[in-house]
């Protein structure tokens, strides 16, 4: 399982909470940036985290790269990548790290969809939410026999209905 958030712009209550919730269960938790927290806070130590453009620490990276559940994840906050205009050069970043999954943020909606056989998936985010769902939220990202089980939760780790997914593995 591996828990992902963004998003959270201040915000470090609940970064710890999700945190704390899963440390020990979660193979990987990634906050995908503009949590507008110093690099060097605690709440960090276990969590991968990149730069948003809310951050203004010079600590964090623009992309990481991880291994988590057998598969090569690239994480980035998607504003050096034109995420508001489509997934291409995020794509292209994908592709470059050999990537199977790309994790980003700064849409501040849900996104979870396999283009040329990367998974693309936004978690939306944790304190600010924006478009079609006004639910505070993260996301929780399990494999299995059939693919991808995509499940997206509110700030009280109640699972949202309409943002369950299960994708097939397309490489």
């Amino acid at each position: 399982m591996i828990i992902i958030m963004s998003d959270s712009h201040g915000d470090r209550e609940i970064v710890e909470e999700i945190k704390d919730k899963y440390k020990g269960t979660a193979s990987a938790i990634i906050h995908c940036g503009d949590s507008e927290l110093p690099s060097s806070d605690p709440v960090w130590k276990g969590i991968t985290v990149v730069e948003g453009n809310c951050d203004f620490d010079s600590g964090y990276p623009e992309v990481a790269t991880i291994n988590a559940e057998n598969k090569k994840i690239v994480v980035t906050h998607g504003h050096l990548y034109g995420v508001n205009f489509g997934l291409k050069q995020l794509e292209l970043l994908a592709q470059d790290k050999k990537a199977d999954i790309a994790f980003f943020g700064h849409i501040h909606r849900p996104v979870a969809t396999i283009e040329d056989g990367i998974l693309f998936l936004n978690p939306g985010s944790i304190s600010q939410p924006r478009g079609d769902h006004h639910e505070k939220m993260y996301c929780k990202l399990e494999l299995n026999n059939e693919g991808y089980h995509i499940q997206y939760l509110t700030r009280d780790h109640k699972p949202i209905k309409d943002l369950e997914f299960q994708l097939k593995y397309d490489r």
